[in-house]
């Protein structure tokens, strides 16, 4: 992994406590079992472009965002997270999604930076086979729908 993302970014980021130690194997899996991924996802010439840290900066921030989020998430899935009470009007407990908004915006943030997806080199139809009859569907019949 080219960009260091720590346990303690993440417990900033999530406003934890560095001393609070509860959480911190937890962390270190989700790094271990997320990072990889999303840099997998991210076009080589962005992530080994070490020499322009703006560009780094940017790639952590995102990948942080998508982490801590993750971990957010996580969070709100025990038991307990969830509950609240509501009296007249007033909302005490579970807080709203702030985990997903900071996976979407560490995947917009992200997002400039991802491969291109490689097409197929003949798009122009697709061949299905059903009920012992083939069926051509090409681009323009398509667009019908």
């Amino acid at each position: 992994m080219s960009i260091s993302i720590t346990r303690s970014d993440i417990k900033r980021k999530c406003m934890m406590s560095d001393a609070d130690t509860t959480y911190d194997t937890k962390i270190d899996a989700l790094i271990t079992e997320m990072q990889p991924s999303i840099e997998y996802t991210i076009s080589e010439t962005y992530l080994n472009d070490t020499t322009n840290t703006r560009l780094q900066a940017v790639l952590k921030l995102g990948i942080l965002e998508v982490l801590s989020g993750e971990f957010i998430q996580q969070l709100s899935r025990e038991v307990g997270a969830s509950e609240q009470l509501v009296v007249a009007g007033l909302t005490i407990g579970a807080g709203t999604d702030q985990g997903a908004k900071l996976i979407a915006q560490g995947t917009a943030r992200l997002s400039s930076f991802v491969k291109t997806v490689s097409t197929t080199t003949n798009d122009d139809h697709i061949s299905c086979t059903t009920d012992a009859s083939d069926r051509i569907f090409t681009t323009d019949s398509m667009r019908v729908w």
